[in-house]
C-alpha cells in the first residue's frame, strides 16, 4: 500500500470539434423522389389555384359586408367594367 497521498495528473478535456457543436441531424425516414410527377404538379396547381379563389372570395366577402375597409371589391377587369360604365352614364 502506498503511503501518503497520490499525484495524480488530471486529464485535459477533449476539444470539442465543430461536427461536435452542431450535429446532423437524423436523415428523414421517406425518401421522397426528387423529381415530381404529374399528378403531383397537377396536385400543386390545383391547390394553388384553390387557396387564390379562396382569398379572393374572402376578401369580397369582407368588403361587401364592411364599406370603409379598403378592400378592393371584385377583381381588376371587373372594377376597370364598372368605371367603364359609369363614364358611359355621365356621358349620355
Amino acid at each position: 500500500m502506498a503511503q501518503g497521498s497520490l499525484n495524480l495528473a488530471k486529464k485535459k478535456p477533449a476539444r470539442v470539434t465543430k461536427h461536435q457543436k452542431n450535429p446532423k441531424p437524423a436523415a428523414p425516414k421517406i425518401h421522397k423522389p426528387t423529381k415530381a410527377n404529374s399528378n403531383e404538379k397537377q396536385l400543386y396547381k390545383l391547390s394553388k389555384l384553390h387557396a387564390a379563389k379562396l382569398t379572393a372570395s374572402t376578401e369580397r366577402l369582407i368588403a361587401g359586408r364592411v364599406g370603409h375597409l379598403e378592400v378592393i371589391k371584385g377583381s381588376r377587369r371587373q372594377l376597370d367594367k364598372a368605371e367603364k360604365a359609369k363614364k358611359a352614364k355621365q356621358q349620355s
